[in-house]
């Protein structure tokens, strides 16, 4: 199994108390069962605390019963974690052990990145150079149980996709040139269907995300309002590390999927909010970027209602994409 990191991933350490938001904040944390059963045999006040704390979730996941304002019932004044502080980091769920770290398994490699989520991890993404370099991967034939062509396909289009980001162009035409040989790509993977109406979807960008769930609906208003065409002049380089972020997080589920239309529309929808978001808000981009991350994509339920539509809904046709 190989194994592949950026070059910001090493350098990632959790800031805590000096985090200016907080994964302890507005999420559900999913306890894994190994977890929980030691937290059932803890004895004394944190122990009864621990017990009374965990609820089920519509799911049937085990979680933390969240305080009324939206934190977890650990997270203290302090902005550190009780459960880190009285049991040690060895005894953190699962969840919160690894976060913001990713890993994405392809058969017979793995890839790792950082959840732009994370502020410091937002940071760090957006402003590192040649990140992916290390993401070399174009050989295919230990793939037992998967389509190599399609997966060697898959990999070799990916770098020539963060190529085209590479040249020296404006952004947008550098977008625009990626959506191009997306199309290209997909015309040799799997020809797409004809777009079809998707019920309760109008054929613009703030009603798409105005339709989404979100931790605060403060972020809401933001967003749906960032949902506009944008100028990139003043950010191209952290814009060129976030699209770059997003192809490389996203390109290769294709291989499930057989659709790279939806992930470079995710890349270029998200460019063009984060973009607004920083200047429209008076925020430096990592930190906009952070707040659209949080938002969208640490909800599944997001990610596959933006993909799905950006296959299949009207947002799926090129011309408008290219627009």
């Amino acid at each position: 199994m190989k194994h592949y990191y950026p070059a910001y991933y090493e350098s990632f350490l959790c800031i805590a108390a000096d985090c200016p938001d907080s994964c302890c904040r507005g999420w559900d944390v999913v306890i894994d069962s190994d977890t929980e059963r030691f937290y059932r045999s803890v004895n004394g006040d944190l122990g009864k605390q621990l017990r009374e704390a965990i609820i089920s979730d519509s799911d049937g996941d085990r979680i933390f019963r969240l305080a009324d304002n939206k934190n977890c019932p650990f997270w203290g004044e302090d902005k550190l974690c009780d459960i880190y502080r009285k049991l040690g980091e060895e005894h953190l769920c699962e969840t919160c052990a690894k976060f913001p770290r990713l890993t994405m398994e392809y058969e017979d490699m793995t890839e790792h990145t950082l959840a732009l989520a994370c502020p410091e991890a937002a940071r760090l993404i957006l402003s590192t150079d040649n990140a992916y370099s290390a993401f070399t991967q174009t050989d295919a034939s230990g793939c037992e149980d998967c389509d190599t062509d399609v997966t060697r396909l898959l990999l070799v289009s990916r770098q020539r996709c963060a190529d085209l980001l590479a040249a020296d162009k404006a952004l947008a035409d550098r977008l625009r040139d990626c959506l191009s040989y997306a199309e290209a790509v997909q015309a040799r993977l799997y020809p797409r269907k004809e777009s079809s109406e998707v019920p309760g979807l109008r054929e613009d960008l703030p009603a798409l995300f105005d339709q989404l769930e979100y931790i605060d609906d403060r972020d809401r208003d933001k967003i749906v309002r960032a949902a506009h065409k944008a100028d990139f002049s003043s950010q191209e380089a952290e814009l060129t590390r976030l699209a770059l972020y997003d192809l490389f997080r996203y390109w290769l589920k294709s291989v499930d999927t057989l659709d790279v239309i939806s992930p470079v529309a995710f890349m270029i929808v998200s460019a063009v909010i984060v973009s607004n978001l920083s200047r429209e808000n008076h925020l430096a981009l990592y930190e906009a970027a952070q707040m659209y991350s949080k938002e969208i994509e640490q909800s599944d339920e997001n990610i596959e209602r933006l993909f799905d539509i950006f296959s299949f809904g009207p947002l799926s046709d090129i011309n408008n994409l290219m627009k």
